[in-house]
């Protein structure tokens, strides 16, 4: 129906060119393991999902991220849902791991360590230093998590 990708557009008002941009960005930064999962070569978990939805938002690719749940989100629909009721429960309401800062630290952290040049890893770095000195924080380090 459209010859030119560039005049789809996405629910977000984002073209399909802008996602396959911010994809081909993320998949750069990515180790062998996320591009392995990210090529349908490994079975995506929800925990997978998890990770990396979140390091698609730190890296402000956000249509990549939905992008992400569209094509997987029927991998890990059910136990979403089954996490989902669960925390509709009044005993988990109140748990901190669900909203858990460090173990999102930790994913970056180990996000940098798997990227696979020096050059990336260091871009992602710098990009992870510049994001929490605007928050005011230090560089998470791995000593944050022993």
């Amino acid at each position: 129906m459209f010859r030119n990708k560039e005049l789809f557009l996405t629910g977000r008002g984002k073209s399909i060119m802008d996602v396959e941009m911010e994809k081909r960005k993320f998949l750069n930064l990515c180790g062998k393991r996320d591009r392995a999962l990210l090529s349908d070569e490994k079975r995506m978990t929800l925990g997978d999902m998890e990770r990396l939805t979140y390091l698609t938002e730190f890296f402000e690719l956000e249509n990549y991220g939905i992008a992400l749940w569209k094509e997987f989100g029927d991998d890990v629909k059910e136990p979403f849902e089954a996490m989902m009721k669960m925390l509709d429960e009044p005993e988990y309401i109140e748990d901190r791991w669900l909203d858990d800062e460090a173990k999102g630290e930790k994913w970056l952290l180990e996000f940098q360590e798997l990227a696979l040049t020096e050059e990336y890893r260091e871009w992602i770095r710098n990009y992870i230093d510049k994001k929490y000195e605007e928050r005011g924080l230090p560089y998470p380090t791995g000593a944050d998590f022993d």
